[in-house]
This record gives C-alpha cells, sequence and structure tokens, in this order.
C-alpha cells in the first residue's frame, strides 16, 4: 500500500489554512483567483509518476476490496489501465481527477478505481499495472491481499462493507439431482438502500428456476448489524466434473451521506443550516460481486440400479390406493399414485406395473402440489384408469425406483396389492339361428286308369243317364278346388307374414334406433360423447340382427353378429378400443374429435348398417 502525506493545499478539500475563516464555495472562488494572479500557474508539474493502492488490504472470500490506480502529473493516459488478479474478479467502476496547488504551481492527479472480489482464501498478488501516458509507459508496485475465511476477524474494516455469500446443501451434488440454493446479500442495517433487479446466475452447466421473491432478516456479524436478504432457487446439473457456479452481481442503489461542511461562515447565521449545510444523502450505484465457485457434480453409480429407475433423485415415499374394492365385470377401476417428498419431481414419470399381463391400463391422469414456491418439495399424483380382462382376486402392484443422494443409494419402493372382487362372469353367447327342418317328399303319383275298350260292333240298347248337375262338371270341380287352395295359400302367407313381423319386431324398432342416432352423430363435437353414441350404433345393429339385448353387446359380439371381414373386424375393435380409452382417461374427456376420426367412424358405421 502507498501511503502519502497531505498536501498543504488541496482543492478537493478546501483551502486548509483559511478552512477557519472561509466555507467551501468561497475556496473554490479563492483558488480561481491565485491561479491567475500566480506567474507560474501554466507550468504544471512535468514530473510524472503511477501508484496503486488497496482500500482495505485485509478481506474475507466474497467480499470485494477497491484498488485505485493514480497518475500523478498528467491525464493524458491513452487508455484505462488492465488489471488481471488470479484468484479474484475485477470490475472497473469509474475514474476521479483530483487538482493541487502546492507553492504557486497546479498540479493534477487522475484515479482509476476498480472493484476486487477475491474467489479464494490466501494471499493473492496485484502485478503491476502498466500505464501508457504521453506514450511512454509506467508500472506501479505490486502489491499483496491477504483474504480471510468468511467471517473470520480481517483486523481492518471489511465487516463493514456489504456481502455475498451462496449456500449449498453439500460439497458435491449428482447429475440430474435438484440442488436448492440460497444466495445471501448483506448490507449494513444502519445504510439505507435498495435493490435494482434480481441476480442472474452466470452458469452453462446448470438449469435453474428463477429466484423466488427474498426474504429480509437481521444478522449481527462481528458485533455489526447486517440486513440480509435471501434468495432461493433450484438449480439442476447437467454434466459432470468440477462446475464453474458463478459470478454473480448484485446491482444496488446505497444512500451515501453528504459531508457535513463544519468551516465558519463568514456571513454569520444567516447561511447556517439547510439547504447550506447537512444536505441529505444521495443514492449511489455500488455493484457487490459473488465469485465464481466449483462445485464436484458426479455421475450416478450403475452399480444396484434398478431396471425401473427412470431419473428420479430425492427423497421420496411412494403408495398406491384403489378407489374401490369391489366392482363388475368389464368395469375399470382406478389407481391413485402418490410421490411425496423432495427432489426432481419434473423428471419422474408413471411408475411400472409389475404384471401387466390380465389387465388393460388407459392413459394416466397427472397432477403436482407444491410444498413451495420452487417445486422442489410436494406431491405428485398419477391416477390410472385399469379394466381386468381375466380373473383377478387383488389389485395390481406399482413399483417405484429412485436414488437417493444422501445416502449415495437406490431405492426401490413397491406398492401393496389390496383385495379385489369381481362381480359377473362372461357374458352369454349369442342364440344360432335355428336350422330349418328339411320338406317332406312329395307323395308317388297315382296311376292312371286304364281305357276300356270297347267293342267296335256292338249296340248299346240301354236308356240314357240322366245329365248331371253343374257343379258336378270338371270345370266348376276344379275351378272350386282352385279357389280353395288360393285362399288356403293366402292365409298360410298371412299367418307366417305376421309371424316373421313378430320376430322382427325389436330387430326393426332397433334398426330404426340405429338409423336416428347416427343422423345425430353430426352434431356431435366432444370426443367421448361422440365415440360413445358411435359403439351405441354398433350395439343397435348387431342386437338387431343377433336378438341379444344391445347393452351387452362388446366388440366380439358386433363381429360374429354381422359376420364381418378381417379388415372390418379391425375397424371395429379400434372403435371400441377408442370409445374406452376416451370414457377412461381423464386428459381425453373434453378433446374435440378430430375430422380424421371422425371420417374414420362414419366409414365403420356404413358397413355396419
Amino acid at each position: 500500500m502507498v501511503t502519502k502525506s497531505r498536501p498543504p493545499f488541496d482543492v478537493s478539500s478546501g483551502f486548509s489554512p483559511i478552512a477557519k475563516s472561509g466555507s467551501g464555495w468561497f475556496a473554490v472562488w479563492f483558488t480561481a483567483i491565485l491561479l491567475l494572479l500566480c506567474p507560474n500557474h501554466q507550468s504544471w508539474s512535468a514530473e510524472i509518476s503511477v501508484s496503486a493502492s488497496l482500500q482495505p488490504a485485509t478481506t474475507n472470500v466474497g467480499e470485494p476490496v477497491q484498488l485505485h490506480v493514480t497518475i500523478n502529473g498528467s491525464q493524458r493516459v491513452a487508455e484505462i489501465p488492465s488489471v488481471r488478479i488470479d484468484g479474484a474478479q475485477v470490475q472497473y467502476i469509474g475514474q476521479a481527477t483530483q487538482m493541487r496547488l502546492v507553492n504557486t504551481e497546479l498540479s493534477v492527479s487522475l484515479t482509476h478505481r476498480y472493484l476486487v472480489s477475491p474467489g479464494r482464501i490466501g494471499e493473492l498478488e496485484v502485478p503491476p499495472v502498466e500505464v501508457t501516458v504521453d506514450g511512454r509507459k509506467y508500472q506501479t508496485e505490486p502489491l499483496k491481499l491477504k483474504v480471510l475465511e468468511a467471517g473470520q476477524e480481517p483486523g481492518a474494516t471489511p465487516q463493514t462493507m456489504p456481502f455475498a455469500e451462496i449456500q449449498l446443501p453439500r460439497s458435491f451434488a449428482y447429475v440430474g439431482e435438484a440442488v436448492p440454493v440460497e444466495v445471501r446479500l448483506g448490507v449494513p442495517s444502519d445504510t439505507r438502500w435498495r435493490i435494482e433487479r434480481m441476480p442472474e446466475f452466470e452458469t452453462d452447466a446448470f438449469t435453474k428456476t428463477t429466484f423466488q421473491q427474498p426474504q429480509q432478516r437481521q444478522e449481527n456479524r462481528q458485533g455489526r448489524d447486517f440486513d440480509v436478504c435471501s434468495f432461493r432457487t433450484v438449480m439442476t446439473a447437467i454434466k459432470s466434473g468440477k462446475v464453474p457456479i458463478g459470478p454473480l452481481t448484485f446491482n444496488i442503489q446505497m444512500a451515501v451521506p453528504k459531508k457535513r461542511n463544519n468551516a465558519a461562515n463568514p456571513l454569520g447565521a444567516i447561511l447556517d443550516g439547510f439547504p447550506f449545510d447537512n444536505q441529505p444523502a444521495a443514492f449511489q450505484q455500488r455493484s457487490i460481486v459473488l465469485a465464481e465457485q466449483r462445485v464436484d457434480i458426479r455421475s450416478l453409480p450403475t452399480e444396484g440400479k434398478p431396471a425401473s429407475f427412470r431419473g428420479a433423485i430425492g427423497r421420496f415415499h411412494f403408495n398406491a390406493t384403489p378407489n374401490q374394492s369391489k366392482i363388475k365385470a368389464g368395469e375399470p377401476i382406478t389407481m391413485t399414485l402418490q410421490i411425496e417428498g423432495e427432489g426432481n419431481f419434473d423428471r419422474i414419470e408413471v411408475p411400472p406395473l409389475l404384471q401387466a399381463d390380465g389387465w388393460r391400463v388407459y392413459p394416466a391422469e397427472v397432477s403436482f402440489v407444491k410444498g413451495e414456491e420452487s417445486g422442489f418439495r410436494g406431491t405428485k399424483t398419477f391416477r390410472i384408469a385399469m379394466v381386468p380382462e381375466q380373473a383377478q382376486t387383488e389389485t395390481p402392484k406399482f413399483e417405484f425406483a429412485s436414488f437417493d443422494p444422501e445416502t449415495g443409494k437406490y431405492q426401490l419402493q413397491t406398492s401393496v396389492a389390496n383385495p379385489l372382487q369381481i362381480e359377473g362372469g362372461k357374458r352369454p353367447e349369442p342364440e344360432k339361428a335355428a336350422e330349418p327342418k328339411p320338406a317332406a317328399p312329395p307323395p308317388p303319383p297315382k296311376p292312371e286308369p286304364k281305357p276300356v275298350e270297347k267293342p267296335v260292333l256292338s249296340e248299346d240298347f240301354s236308356l240314357p243317364k240322366p245329365e248331371a248337375p253343374f257343379w258336378r262338371s270338371p270345370l266348376w270341380f276344379w275351378g272350386l278346388q282352385g279357389l280353395l287352395a288360393l285362399s288356403l295359400l293366402s292365409g298360410a302367407t298371412a299367418l307366417y307374414v305376421r309371424s316373421v313381423r313378430a320376430k322382427q319386431g325389436p330387430g326393426r324398432a332397433l334398426q330404426q334406433l340405429a338409423r336416428k342416432l347416427q343422423d345425430e352423430l353430426a352434431h356431435q363435437t366432444n370426443k367421448a360423447p361422440f365415440l360413445q353414441q358411435a359403439v351405441r350404433i354398433a350395439q343397435l345393429h348387431a342386437a338387431a340382427r343377433a336378438g341379444q339385448p344391445d347393452a351387452a353387446i362388446d366388440a366380439e359380439d358386433v363381429i360374429r353378429a354381422l359376420s364381418l371381414s378381417k379388415a372390418q373386424a379391425d375397424e371395429v375393435r379400434w372403435l371400441f378400443e377408442a370409445d374406452a380409452s376416451a370414457r377412461f382417461s381423464g386428459a381425453l374427456s373434453n378433446s374435440p374429435i378430430k375430422e380424421s376420426e371422425r371420417l374414420r367412424v362414419q366409414e365403420t358405421l356404413k358397413f355396419l348398417a
């Protein structure tokens, strides 16, 4: 550190010889008059020197100090000097000009100010700073900066300065682990200040959430009270190794009180007090820098890794419960899977089913309830509709695998199987149509009587027979027989038509209802009611043909009753599956029907009619 004695005549602080008899503004006017009267006022000191100083020279890790580089004798500096310090972040914060009058000679100095934020403990070396003035190069002397641990008494005054620090749960983390991070900003309690905007981390090794609203409290450090603001976020490492966190810069406005003018006023008490003295404090911008820190990020171990692990890292509790213990055959059961705890909930997927045989599983409905604003703690819920396709006596089991970063081991949790009762059995097969009985063989034809030969030469001496009545004539006889046969045939036809209509009465009504529902289908826009009505139409067509209750008909019943081809059977199965998915999946219940699905359903219903 370079220390210089104060000159007897310093324009920046007023006139020392007459400070007791004049005010600051009077000193400025007196300096101007003196410069005009001095014969050598234009012969500024030609001697140029450069120096550097640290204020203070001892600090704590993460607490910045100021570095001043001063050029005496000239203001003609080609550019801002470059300063680099190994183990610390250096930020240029501005410059200041000072004029001095010594023995009637005016000299000037230019000071460049830097903010140095140490990132490690130990003694840091400030290398010589090179300055170019009027084409010539000058160097400062090297300096030493002593950096102590956070909270350790430095022996100087860094505890009176604002500080920034970061708190991590551990010195290491795992790839994919959600890590809660707290950043703290502390400012002396007797200082008025305000923060300009929320800070942002500079890192490409983590994904992070935005900072929550800060929480403020008061702490006492080294005998001094500080207002401490805590900023919380959740960070997730995306690569392994020694990865950096930071730097992080807080831009704040601090109130700096103006110096009290204790000089005697030559005009007496007229100009004493406000507004000529004790001016209110003014806000100045300050940058508080949290130095870069490195964290050990480890890859997840492969030993003991379950096959069902999907990336859940944290400490969780898992359970699965059914919505009921007794159902009817063909009805779904809803399993509620809950995962509660803390960790990376955004990477938790649906736990797999241990034994999927005999169950038809539909898409899950997912929800998440935060336990705090960041979402690091909470409860994730999956609701799954399942239909048993085989005889089942207990609810299905699910398995949830996670990795506990505290123990460094994988955890495997299996849900408990609850008793399940299924009422009813398999639907009855449709009755087969009765086979027609073979017709009776026609009676054999009767032999025709042989004609009696009459003798050619013979005479008939018998009396002539009387003429038969008209109703005994062959024409009338056969006409009457035909009339009777026609009457019998008409009666039999009427009886047959009546019996057919009697048998087809419910089927005809079902066909009419199916046509009515198909006409109304064009007005349905939501997916679930559209598919449900289309399945109802297919059931009515099959029921009209098979004589079976329409409510008990499934896709296979429709295929058998209508004798469909393989391609047509596949379309019918698709229709029934789509209807079941829309009814049992909460995520699809209110979605609109797609035009492609509407056309496919309409084509399927055409060959069912």
